[in-house]
């Protein structure tokens, strides 16, 4: 057996957590040692083991050497995105770090945003349903079929699982996200202290996630769902959408990348065409 990996510290981001855990799993898979890998995109021992550590963020430049030289030959959009989450959620734990009393008389080296405030902010970021969005569309086909008894059920009498079965985008996950916790009465600061049984994820994160347009980690989709109530049932759906949408995603980018080959195949098909057929 090896040996078991020693715990990081827990104000060390999820997204750094993360990010070191694919790339150590990556390694494993490709049967790659530490130094086989290191003689292959001329990284030392010691700077792949740092950067795999998840105690600190690697360099892109190092993340990319490491993949490829595991034999990686997919997307490494992935990657990059992974790398920029873990980068950005560093930054701002340093940041918040930064802001803590030194315990040593000379009180905080930023100015304090005051607790009250922050709530309130917290609070104040989710926003309120949408008359037009996907969970109100839901609801109000499921009243037009109560109403008319001609109308074959095609939806649940759960509203969220139906409008988790109708989304396409990761804007429409991120929407039932906002009402999920809109509908729990849970603001961003409970949610935060929720989250700790399992690792806590602050509400700075959590207002970055529900703001944003990018879909969720698996871990970090886990801990808001539980921080909300959801139970092991329910979560399975939630998971299931997202990853749908993901290779949805994967492959709109694959088709992306292929059509300008396809043109440039088709429009040198088409000169050789010509040149048999139109001779001077």
């Amino acid at each position: 057996m090896g040996r078991p990996e020693k715990q990081l510290p827990l104000d060390i981001p999820l997204s750094q957590r993360s990010l070191a855990a694919e790339m150590r799993a990556l390694r494993k898979s490709s049967g790659l040692t530490v130094s086989e890998l290191s003689a292959r995109i001329m990284y030392s021992p010691a700077a792949i083991s740092q950067g795999t550590s998840g105690k600190t963020v690697p360099s892109w430049d190092l993340v990319e050497a490491f993949v490829r030289g595991c034999g990686y030959t997919g997307d490494m959009e992935v990657w990059r995105r992974a790398h920029l989450d873990a980068r950005r959620d560093s930054s701002r734990e340093s940041v918040s770090a930064s802001t803590a009393d030194p315990g040593d008389g000379s009180g905080p080296l930023l100015t304090r945003v005051p607790l009250a405030r922050r709530q309130r902010r917290a609070e104040e970021a989710v926003p309120a349903m949408h008359a037009d969005g996907l969970l109100a569309l839901v609801q109000q086909a499921r009243k037009y079929e109560l109403k008319d008894k001609r109308v074959t059920s095609v939806t649940s009498s759960d509203y969220m699982h139906t409008a988790l079965a109708l989304c396409t985008t990761a804007e429409d996950v991120l929407e039932l996200m906002n009402e999920l916790i809109r509908s729990k009465g849970i603001s961003l600061t409970e949610l935060e202290r929720k989250s700790d049984s399992l690792y806590r994820i602050s509400n700075t994160t959590f207002t970055h996630l529900l703001g944003g347009t990018t879909l969720p980690t698996t871990e970090l989709l886990h801990i808001f769902l539980a921080g909300c109530g959801v139970d092991a049932d329910r979560m399975v759906m939630w998971h299931f959408t997202v990853t749908r949408i993901r290779i949805s995603e994967m492959r709109q980018r694959e088709r992306k990348a292929a059509s300008p080959r396809r043109a440039s195949n088709k429009a040198s098909l088409g000169k050789r065409l010509a040149s048999i057929f139109f001779l001077p």
